[in-house]
């Protein structure tokens, strides 16, 4: 290691020291006293030694004499309470030995530390108060099904026609079930006061279905803002766009390149289409957005999506094989009346085994839509407001000649 590589470390070094010894020295007046600044820059270069040393004897011992003298001074104020500062410290020592060798994954540790220390008010308000237990409870519970679940799943494929792939399927309803895990979250900080347009985007994210059924029974008690929740069900369901093509890309990348021109022409005129109406009721006061769901997972949902997924994976696998490309479509058609994300994953994954052209996955895919906008529209027409339904039924129309006519001329 030559003489400028290794003054860029020991910069480094004292940067991160400077960086998180920064965070704890503001606590120094207000309470018993604790390392500062000095000290942290002071560990950080000793950590840089021993990384620039490169003896894995010397450095244990250093790390570990650290450790005593920081017991130490923990053990000579026991008003103090918590031994974070303690762990920053060690953590410190051991960025300092990454700056000889690891930079950058250095620098980013170190500023995610720091701002964790620096963010302590916000932490605990975000993971004692945001945060409800429900909600807590189901996170543990989606990553156990990540984690835990997942791994112990069997692989390969079985049954008729090979089509039942557990891990492969399980891990569809992983992506899914995290995008709209996202969605929920993000609709709970966003909250229906930030805008009935925001509010209907994240809503979207979460579930396009839920987002439209909620706004419908909303629509008798808003029945002036017809027009203006017209625009907000045209706008989050945009959000199926970008969002099937996000699980395309998971599965079939190949697939997701040539589906976003008519991906994107459908996106374009539905979001202009929800302008429009927007914007005719600018004045007007629009009503908030009604929650979506109550909690953001839960394991029903995610085992019915599962079965639902083979289900359809099954009728479009029989489908191609007994009845040819018609047979595909009709099943793509009659499973997009339930959900467009499986039909997508489906079609991505039979891309990719040679099952299916890519043309012919495209136009199924553009079935499934329309045929979940023909169930959406449904849902609208159950608000009995012709100002809302039509208006709808309108805006999923022009996305579904949008989408068609790119189809057609780009291939």
């Amino acid at each position: 290691m030559n003489f400028s590589t290794q003054a860029v470390g020991f910069a480094l070094a004292i940067a991160i020291g400077l960086l998180v010894g920064r965070s704890r020295e503001a606590e120094e007046e207000t309470g018993p006293p604790k390392p500062g600044l000095r000290d942290s820059v002071l560990v950080s270069l000793l950590g840089a030694l021993c990384g620039s040393i490169g003896n894995i004897t010397l450095t244990v011992t250093a790390l570990a004499a650290t450790a005593g003298v920081l017991l130490i001074m923990r053990a000579q104020h026991p008003k103090r309470t918590g031994i974070t500062t303690e762990l920053a410290e060690l953590a410190i020592f051991l960025l300092g030995y990454l700056c000889l060798t690891q930079r950058v994954l250095s620098a980013a540790l170190a500023i995610t530390l720091a701002l964790i220390l620096e963010r302590k008010t916000q932490l605990h308000r975000i993971a004692l108060q945001t945060i409800s237990e429900q909600e807590y409870g189901d996170i543990l519970k989606y990553l156990a099904l990540v984690f835990v679940l997942y791994p112990l799943l069997p692989k390969g494929a079985y049954g008729p026609l090979q089509f039942f792939e557990p891990r492969k399927i399980w891990l569809f309803v992983i992506l899914v079930s995290g995008i709209s895990f996202i969605g929920y979250f993000l609709t709970k900080f966003v909250g229906p006061g930030k805008g009935l347009q925001l509010s209907a985007v994240v809503g979207g994210l979460a579930s396009t279905t839920a987002s439209t059924a909620a706004i419908s029974r909303a629509v008798p008690e808003n029945a002036r803002a017809a027009v203006s929740l017209a625009g907000a069900t045209l706008l989050a369901n945009c959000i199926l766009f970008p969002r099937t093509l996000i699980i395309l890309l998971a599965v079939s990348p190949q697939l997701a390149k040539k589906s976003l021109p008519m991906l994107s022409a459908m996106l374009v005129v539905g979001a202009l289409a929800s302008w429009m109406l927007g914007r005719r009721e600018a004045g007007a006061a629009a009503p908030k957005m009604p929650r979506v769901f109550k909690n953001p997972f839960t394991i029903g949902p995610a085992l019915r999506l599962g079965v639902a997924f083979t289900v359809i994976l099954f009728l479009i696998k029989a489908g191609k094989q007994y009845f040819g490309s018609s047979g595909q479509l009709v099943a793509s058609g009659i499973s997009g009346l339930i959900d467009v994300d499986p039909v997508s994953l489906s079609l991505g994954s039979s891309v990719n085994t040679g099952g299916t052209p890519i043309s012919q996955a495209l136009f199924a895919i553009l079935v499934a839509i329309a045929a979940n906008s023909v169930f959406k529209t449904g849902l609208a027409v159950g608000s009995r407001n012709s100002a809302f339904y039509l208006r709808v039924a309108a805006g999923f129309g022009l996305m579904l000649v949008a989408g068609a006519v790119v189809l057609y001329f780009v291939h």
